[in-house]
């Protein structure tokens, strides 16, 4: 297994260097970062990312405005995650494999090491253009952390533990954000089917999925908004971002 480090180590105490569109924001320690950005949304600019200052992981949440309808806002999830997936192979080996899985874990050589959540404004209508949502990632960059492996039933890893050797977060950060806004140029120009074909290229062949209720369904696929379908039952469901959560619970990695 070989270790990569990064030429230019950066330093930790300077906040990333994104692109133009985008605006750091750094985050305590401790602050559970997807939560803040939540409750920040509605009074903070587009493209606000919130970043922890937590060097053992990259725990980052874009803020949006989006200009489509609130269902194809979960197609978002799905963009992180590819774009999660590509910012990993611009830092580490290649014998890395990465892949996904529902409801949003990012595995690395078949070990979860990241969890990419989506939060829409509330409104009760799907056709609705949501005043905001916050996409999120959290991935392990180190293995020096105690992990509740009882909530992902997965075997738990980090970059480090899969050869990526010395990655910082900072350029963790910045790379994640150049390859989220190629994807959503990429999403904007073509459409979602581009984000499907790769999701599905990497995804974990999971086929049953066990919600908080103890019920098992099995895994079907993603529709055309972003929704995944399930069959419970003998019956396709398909579940939200926001239903995955109620359905799980409140997934993390720590």
């Amino acid at each position: 297994m070989s270790l990569y480090y990064e030429p230019d180590p950066a330093n930790e105490n300077d906040p990333p260097l994104l692109p133009p569109i985008l605006t750091p924001i750094p985050v305590v320690n401790g602050i559970d970062v997807f939560a803040k950005a939540i409750a920040v949304a509605g009074k903070s600019e587009t493209g606000t990312v919130l970043y922890s200052e937590n060097p053992e992981y990259v725990e980052v949440a874009i803020i949006l405005s989006p200009e489509i309808p609130k269902i194809k806002c979960n197609q978002m999830l799905y963009i992180m995650m590819v774009a999660s997936g590509d910012a990993i192979g611009a830092l580490a080996p290649p014998e890395v494999a990465v892949t996904y899985a529902f409801p949003g874990f990012i595995f690395l050589n078949r070990g979860a090491a990241g969890l990419v959540k989506v939060e829409i404004a509330p409104s009760n209508d799907d056709q609705s253009i949501p005043d905001w949502m916050v996409v999120g990632l959290k991935l392990r960059l180190n293995n020096n952390i105690e992990i509740n492996e009882n909530e992902i039933n997965a075997d738990v890893t980090s970059l480090a533990d899969e050869g990526g050797g010395y990655v910082s977060r900072t350029r963790a950060i910045e790379s994640l954000s150049r390859h989220f806004l190629a994807w959503v140029s990429q999403w904007e120009d073509e459409g979602f089917k581009p984000v499907t074909e790769v999701w599905n290229k990497r995804r974990e062949e999971t086929k049953v999925v066990t919600l908080k209720s103890g019920q098992e369904v099995s895994w079907v696929g993603l529709d055309e908004n972003g929704l995944a379908i399930v069959k419970s039952n003998a019956q396709e469901v398909f579940l939200s971002p926001i239903d995955i959560i109620e359905q799980f619970g409140d997934i993390d990695l720590t």
